[in-house]
């Protein structure tokens, strides 16, 4: 029975990563459904409702051209400049456009800073974005597994923190995973040896 059930588990396991991908197509499936029904009640016409969404997708492909290329979109920046003036909505919005920046590349191609850092202790290491700077002091935020949008957000000197090449799409990978896609092992493994503890 002890080598059934570890077959069972093992089998269990080995499915896991196909069910979460069919999850994650059904719950897209589920929400497109649900906007083009949304949308045919005020069409009353399904090709009309299809001209929309085909639109609506267009130009966020072109919104998304523009931001890659330039980090700036005029219709984007003047509902900004819009928003920016109503006191409560600027709050949000300000607050919520700087975390979603986190995650984009920079018009001018810059890389997000990955750094690790000591955490909730000395000698145990994790990785961090970089979210703001001044001088030598840094903001950052450090992402919890398997969720990285949630976290913990604290501000150190820059010399209690060990510089990486990893981009946030790696990091991010490796925390989603829990660890098992460690990329960058050699690297990561060296600086963490090689570190000499700030007196």
């Amino acid at each position: 029975m002890k080598k059934w059930g570890k077959f069972l588990l093992i089998g269990t396991l080995s499915v896991v990563p196909l069910l979460v991908v069919i999850q994650v197509v059904y719950w897209v499936q589920s929400i497109s459904l649900s906007l083009f029904d949304f949308l045919s009640k005020y069409t009353n016409d399904s090709l009309y409702t299809a001209i929309i969404i085909a639109l609506a997708l267009g130009f966020l492909i072109i919104l998304g051209y523009f931001m890659e290329k330039s980090g700036r979109f005029f219709i984007l920046s003047w509902i900004e400049s819009a928003l920016e003036k109503i006191p409560a909505v600027r709050t949000i919005y300000s607050i919520s456009k700087k975390i979603t920046d986190m995650f984009l590349q920079n018009g001018d191609g810059s890389r997000k800073e990955v750094v690790l850092v000591e955490y909730p202790k000395t000698d145990v290491w994790v990785p961090a974005y970089v979210l703001n700077k001044h001088e030598d002091i840094l903001v950052l935020f450090v992402p919890t597994s398997p969720n990285p949008t949630s976290g913990y957000t604290i501000i150190i000197q820059r010399k209690y923190v060990i510089s990486t090449s990893l981009t946030l799409e790696e990091a991010s990978k490796f925390i989603i995973s829990m660890g098992a896609d460690y990329v960058k092992k050699e690297e990561i493994s060296e600086k963490i040896k090689n570190h000499v503890p700030v007196e």
